[in-house]
């Protein structure tokens, strides 16, 4: 650890404290923050699944792995900035801007991950919600692409300069690929395989029995990823001209600007399919409270009640409740044949359940899972 410590931690008295480096200083403090609000959507994400669910997912998994990556692309910013990113290169030092590179060295690393990662719990949030063959036969097709250019993403990264301490000793004998090349590479990919994921569900919320309405706002929380595309693009046309200009210590600290806006954002949009339900139930119920006779009066307004979760509604339920309650439940979660039926009576109607249904229901009326607690 003293070894790891000693080379990237070095003295920073040779940059002069009077030099203000309102770059680096935004760039630092931008990444805390959106980095704390993709703290939140995860912590209340798998507060949902776990207490509302009791099953914590492969997705759900990924998205935390997603999150702490996240959390140390934070730290590589911070330590860019204390050590002069954001100022011009004659105003840092070379054993500053050494240390510099080696930080947006790692970066790079934690960035290809924490999106892979990202990628991959949209994906398996698909595979467990989704039942039909053909459908999940793409996603696994998705995530054998992700996982691959993500591998050959990093292995580009990390050997783009032979002898590989040339990324970050600039001066140093040898050669490198051309990093344009590269960034535009990793750019379309990053944005073919966000359109992948948007597109992927799309044939599979058509043929949901719901109003267009529900079927346009359950598309549209799974195309929240055209934010992330839109971040990829302005990165990439904005950016990109400039990752061959002299002043790198300077140009590559606006790179990283975007960097962990399309990140945290990617984090977010992976969050709201699963949160969206619980919020919106929680502020209908706050605005329900305000009223003199709302619990008077009736039972809650919204449609479903969250102390039912994992209960399978009768038919005459799934009809009152539209299909809120069914589908609430595959997000959270619910073992493998029980959510099966329940996608199944989203597709279609409740009078055409085969008996085989009927019978898979009766003997998954209260489910519980694997340590026997109720669903």
């Amino acid at each position: 650890m003293k070894a790891i410590h000693a080379a990237f931690i070095v003295r920073r008295d040779a940059i002069d404290d009077n030099v203000p480096n309102p770059l680096g200083t935004s760039l630092s403090q931008r990444s805390v923050v959106f980095v704390c609000i993709s703290f939140f959507f995860v912590s209340l994400r798998l507060f949902t699944r776990y207490f509302y669910g009791k099953i914590i997912g492969a997705d759900d998994a990924f998205i935390f792995l997603s999150l702490i990556l996240a959390i140390c692309l934070t730290v590589t910013y911070n330590e860019e900035a204390l050590n002069g990113f954001g100022l011009h290169t004659d105003q840092v030092d070379s054993a500053h801007k050494v240390t510099a590179f080696k930080w947006f060295f790692a970066a790079q690393i934690l960035y290809k991950a924490a999106t892979c990662m990202t990628k991959l719990s949209i994906c398996t949030l698909y595979l467990r919600i989704f039942p039909d063959r053909r459908f999940r036969k793409a996603v696994w097709v998705t995530i054998g692409i992700i996982v691959a250019y993500t591998i050959a993403s990093i292995f580009v990264t990390i050997f783009s300069c032979n002898p590989v301490q040339k990324t970050w000793v600039k001066t140093m004998a040898g050669q490198c690929l051309d990093s344009r090349s590269i960034w535009y590479g990793t750019s379309v990919m990053v944005i073919l395989t966000d359109l992948m994921i948007m597109v992927l569900p799309i044939n599979e919320i058509r043929r949901l029995q719901l109003p267009l309405t529900k079927k346009l706002l359950l598309a549209s929380l799974f195309s929240l990823g055209f934010f992330v595309v839109a971040c990829t693009i302005v990165r990439m046309v904005s950016v990109s001209p400039q990752t061959t200009a002299a002043d790198q210590i300077y140009y590559q600290a606006i790179s990283n600007s975007w960097t962990f806006v399309e990140t945290n954002i990617g984090i977010i949009c992976a969050c709201l399919p699963v949160v969206r339900i619980p919020i919106t139930h929680q502020f209908r119920r706050f605005g329900q409270s305000t009223r003199k006779t709302a619990l008077s009066s009736a039972p809650s307004q919204s449609g479903f009640d969250l102390k039912t979760i994992g209960h399978i509604p009768s038919r005459k339920q799934l009809s009152k409740n539209d299909e809120k309650n069914s589908s609430f439940e595959a997000l959270i979660g619910g073992d493998g044949e029980t959510r099966k039926i329940r996608m199944n009576m989203i597709i279609t109607p409740s009078n055409s359940l085969t008996p085989s249904d009927n019978k898979v229901m009766a003997a998954h009326g209260n489910p519980t899972s694997k340590d026997g607690t109720s669903i």
